[in-house]
């Protein structure tokens, strides 16, 4: 292949060969680089707050988690308190 043509399908051909190479792994080298994959991800941001803050998967569903407890337990503001507040 000339490098012509690596200049015009980089983006096809890197993927091509990182399909290829994952092909050629053995199953446990497969299972290893999945996990190591998603272990990645999930410690990436995956959301940004009303704040401005940065959050990994795990962190956001502990947020939200203790949302819901913040909820159950009788700690939010109701819709129509927060009208009645406006007035």
């Amino acid at each position: 292949m000339s490098s012509q043509n690596i200049k015009l399908e980089s983006s096809k051909l890197t993927a091509e060969l990182c399909y290829s190479a994952f092909l050629r792994l053995t199953d446990v080298e497969k299972e290893t680089f999945i996990n190591r994959l998603l272990n990645s991800l999930n410690s990436k941001a995956a959301v940004i707050t009303s704040t401005g803050k940065l959050l990994s998967k795990k962190q956001y569903i502990a947020h939200i988690e203790s949302i819901s407890n913040e909820v159950k337990e009788g700690k939010f503001i109701s819709h129509d308190d927060i009208l009645e507040n406006m007035e």
